[in-house]
């Protein structure tokens, strides 16, 4: 097999379609300097003018609306709140849905008996301003929590159909209860009460049933709600304060310190522990909204997570990531700016372009050539031969057409790995040259399920693997249409298609979590099990064609039993196929 493989390295080389390949390499390494425009990761740090340690601090500490320290201390408050929307004066927010419900049906009782009673319109009337007030309070509690989750609280979750018919039901009672009594209808209040329990009463208890309320677990609630020291909401307030200790020492020395350089000192410090404020309490923010997202999953099914409205750009396997991101930040006391994020085409992995997003970029383009230019060469090594009658010479050497065939296959995979290391090698260099080396350690998380710190070379690394492997899993395939096909051309136009297909179909769907969850090849590539998804950005073409994508029910075990079987199969087939063709 090794003398088959050699023969077809030396043939490969021998073609134009190699040098081909370079040019092209060459083209997009010099075309990506000037298209290369990717969105910078945001520089969370703040910039405060002051000459003075005090200018700073007090900018910092301005006021209760306008100061930095307010702003962050609302991001923490806006966190706390969205934990205690779960809860209202000790009890759930269902519960508390529930207790406003009742308090209807209680003034709706009295307000039916008004009809039957010898009641003045006058208490009549009170009756139906009490009914009114009563069905506005569950509304606003309804709308609040609507809004709450359309502002990331996730407090509620529900589908466009269920609120449009909660919605309705109220308008419509609104309007019948919204009838001034006198004594000229008095009898209308019994065809009003009767209308109500007739055609809204159940459309409304329905509506309202409908709507999910995420159950927090004891865990959860045990974390950020209870008093006593060592939780995590304790632990925040902790960090938070010592942080502004040292601030307010700084200010407290530069009170009576006149030293210009130390002062100068002091202020790069100062500006320092602010910045270490402010992403703190955006770090711990994010963790609590991520862990309210994971238990607003926790209660509602897949099916159901597809017909939800205020999750709709949160897919669970990306939530729980963020999640686990965040909370491995808290366990080691450590904030979002202390780490890079995964390598992806539409955002810098830093708050600057370094070689490692070049390089990415450029061999995500290039990944289409090379994978291309592998199907073009397994379509033509069986099929292609056959055609040309160069496969009678070959087969008539003392070499069985098992090692004919894995030595083809194996020839192919070789000549692809070289030019994939040496296109990433160049990519790095002109990177390298263009925008510099430097980068924070990339946090990533793998599977969804665990933290990872690495360089970035070696994110780098992971991505070539990943891309190897699906290369691996198109030249198997296209192998085996060149053995079931007598035509090249055929062969290589459906798997051009197929592979055409998988980088399209996913900009016409609708959702992450949309049915291309059960397309087999929506889950051969490694590399989007690494957190690149995460930080996607949906607006940019590039990333929405190139970027690496999740889908429903994506893990490391699924894909790499996809990529096995892809290539056990085809492999099979096709070399069983090629032992009985007729040469």
């Amino acid at each position: 097999m090794y003398k088959v493989m050699s023969a077809e390295m030396k043939k490969m080389v021998s073609k134009p379609g190699i040098y081909i390949l370079a040019i092209l390499l060459a083209l997009i390494l010099v075309l990506g300097v000037f298209i290369y425009r990717p969105t910078i990761y945001e520089d969370t740090s703040v910039n405060i003018q002051g000459n003075t340690v005090l200018d700073v601090y007090s900018r910092f500490y301005a006021g209760s609306n306008s100061g930095f320290k307010a702003e962050a201390d609302d991001s923490i408050i806006d966190a706390t709140n969205s934990i205690n929307l779960y809860t209202t004066n000790g009890t759930t927010y269902e519960e508390y849905i529930d207790s406003l419900y009742s308090i209807f049906e209680n003034n709706f009782s009295a307000y039916r008996n008004c009809a039957y009673d010898s009641s003045s319109t006058t208490n009549i009337n009170l009756n139906r301003t009490a009914l009114l007030n009563s069905l506005n309070n569950l509304n606003t509690a309804i709308t609040t929590g609507i809004n709450n989750a359309q502002n990331g609280s996730y407090t509620i979750l529900s589908t466009n159909r269920n609120y449009n018919q909660y919605e309705d039901a109220y308008e419509q009672m609104n309007e019948i209860f919204s009838v001034e009594v006198d004594e000229n209808n008095r009898a209308q209040i019994a065809d009003i009460c009767k209308d109500y329990e007739d055609n809204y009463q159940d459309n409304f208890t329905t509506a309202l049933n409908n709507f999910k309320y995420p159950t927090l677990s004891e865990e959860f609630i045990n974390n950020y709600t209870a008093n006593e020291e060592g939780t995590r909401y304790n632990t925040i307030n902790d960090r938070m304060q010592i942080i502004l200790d040292d601030i307010y020492e700084l200010r407290d020395f530069a009170q009576v310190d006149t030293n210009v350089n130390q002062n100068i000192n002091s202020k790069n410090e100062m500006l320092r522990l602010i910045n270490l404020y402010i992403n703190t309490a955006k770090t711990y923010t994010n963790l609590v909204k991520y862990e309210l997202l994971s238990n607003a999953f926790a209660t509602v099914s897949t099916a159901e997570q597809l017909d939800l409205i205020y999750l709709s750009n949160e897919s669970e396997y990306d939530a729980n990531s963020f999640l686990i991101r965040y909370t491995y930040l808290f366990e080691n006391n450590k904030t979002e700016d202390d780490y890079a994020h995964p390598l992806t085409i539409g955002v810098t992995s830093n708050h600057e372009t370094n070689a490692y997003d070049y390089a990415y970029f450029i061999l995500r383009l290039f990944s289409f050539v090379i994978i291309v230019y592998a199907v073009m060469a397994a379509c033509h090594s069986i099929a292609g031969e056959l055609k040309e009658g160069s496969m009678r010479y070959l087969a008539i050497r003392p070499v069985s057409r098992t090692k004919l065939f894995f030595g083809k296959f194996s020839a192919i995979l070789l000549m692809s790995a070289i030019m994939i290391i040496f296109s990433a090698v160049v990519a790095l260099c002109v990177g390298g040259a263009v925008y510099g080396f430097e980068s924070l350690t990339i946090l990533t998380i793998f599977n969804g399920t665990t933290a990872i710190t690495m360089h970035p070379i070696v994110m780098l690394l992971l991505y070539l693997i990943s891309l190897f492997l699906e290369l691996t899993v198109y030249a198997s395939i296209a192998m085996l249409l060149s053995c079931l096909f007598k035509s090249d051309l055929f062969a290589v136009t459906i798997m051009l298609v197929l592979y055409l297909l998988n980088i399209l179909l996913p900009i016409f769907a609708g959702g992450i979590n949309s049915w291309l969850a059960f397309y087999p090849f929506s889950h051969i590539s490694l590399y989007s099990l690494f957190g690149s998804s995460n930080y996607a950005l949906a607006d940019n073409f590039l990333n929405v064609l190139l970027g690496a994508k999740v889908y429903a029910g994506t893990n490391i075990g699924l894909t790499i039993f996809i990529i096995v079987l892809f290539i056990a199969i085809a492999n099979i087939i096709g070399s069983a196929v090629f032992k009985k063709k007729e040469l």
